[in-house]
């Protein structure tokens, strides 16, 4: 069914607005993570910072994955309804591959690094909060704020991937 000429029914236009407000949720939040919230963690000494992102990063696995599946099914049955052959239709398809795509990226991209911090956070869990000489004889590049700061950013790649799918979906939805 083509809506070119007429009005959406609610049905639609309201799966429009829960999977566009989902998406974008998850890309504000992803983006806010690597541009405020990692940088104020880093501020910290490594023992603190571990811990901190490993209680973030376990709350977003809880919540990240929902906002994708309610975004990505909302947006699918949007396009369900509509042409196959309009475009619409192939803008909301992109958004419905680009949301759950995070997953793969986050399991294939992002867990060694994610491992590294999990480790950390276990390796530093006894050591006191402000011990700033936690880690005097690790590596530069393995040391809690080098990963955190390699975390942060391919976190922004996650962020972008999911605000693509955001963008689809809105632009499919002004079409």
């Amino acid at each position: 069914m083509s809506f070119v000429n007429q009005k959406p029914p609610n049905a639609i236009r309201i799966a429009q607005a829960v999977g566009i407000t989902a998406s974008a949720m998850l890309a504000g939040t992803n983006m806010a993570l690597s541009v405020f919230a990692i940088p104020a963690i880093m501020q910290g000494p490594a023992p603190l910072a571990a811990r901190q992102w490993r209680q973030i990063y376990d709350l977003g696995k809880k919540v990240g994955p929902g906002l994708a599946a309610i975004g990505t099914a909302t947006l699918a049955y949007v396009a369900y309804q509509e042409d196959p052959t309009s475009f619409p239709f192939k803008l909301n398809v992109a958004a419905c591959l680009m949301l759950p795509s995070i997953v793969p990226y986050t399991l294939v991209v992002m867990a060694p690094t994610n491992k590294g911090l999990y480790s950390k956070a276990s390796s530093l869990a006894s050591t006191d909060l402000s011990d700033k000489s936690a880690e005097t004889s690790i590596e530069r590049e393995e040391t809690v704020h080098a990963l955190l700061d390699k975390w942060a950013t391919l976190n922004l790649g996650r962020a972008l991937v999911t605000l693509v799918g955001t963008a689809a979906a809105m632009w499919a939805a002004v079409n």
